[in-house]
């Protein structure tokens, strides 16, 4: 029967709306700031403003949006249910995306599928706005977009080229 009802969603391409979608991400990181001390939602939000602007389709634009709503809120199997009543086609990534830290970063990034990756990509875009050559983060990011061995496919030309520029990898 689920699998009966995910063809049937499928097939009416029921998209999530989008006022609810940032509603739920607005609650989850209620009262969550930034190192700089802006609300955390600021983030997710500029995610998913990358997404629109390099043409990703809605369920990515979504992800990324709710990207970090699993780690981040108080009770990640409430927040998962949210997430399966409001957008059921975001959850995978967004489980996906949830990053267990006994997993080394690099290979974490590398096990993603090409939704996912988009939307790390799209985190990582937004959280190098701010980065410097020597920077910690930085070079995760750099090594992990190494480890990807050139754009992976499904990534807009746009997006990679300013992401690589930005954390200096060879094009």
């Amino acid at each position: 029967m689920k699998i009966l009802m995910e063809q049937w969603r499928q097939y009416l391409d029921e998209e999530c709306e989008d006022d609810e979608v940032e509603s739920l991400a607005t609650f989850a990181h209620q009262g969550q700031t930034r190192r700089g001390g802006e609300p955390y939602i600021s983030h997710p939000k500029a995610a998913a403003g990358f997404a629109k602007q390099f043409g990703y389709d809605d369920a990515v634009v979504d992800a990324a949006l709710l990207h970090d709503t699993l780690e981040d809120y108080k009770d990640p199997q409430e927040m998962e249910q949210m997430i399966k009543d409001v957008c059921p086609e975001a959850l995978p990534v967004v489980k996906e995306l949830t990053h267990d830290k006994s997993v080394e970063y690099t290979d974490y990034v590398l096990s993603l599928s090409p939704r996912a990756v988009a939307v790390k990509l799209l985190d990582m875009h937004h959280n190098a706005q701010d980065l410097q050559p020597g920077d910690k983060q930085f070079q995760k990011y750099h090594d992990a977009l190494i480890a990807l061995g050139g754009k992976p496919d499904g990534i807009n030309d746009e997006h990679w080229q300013a992401l690589t520029a930005k954390l200096e990898v060879p094009a």
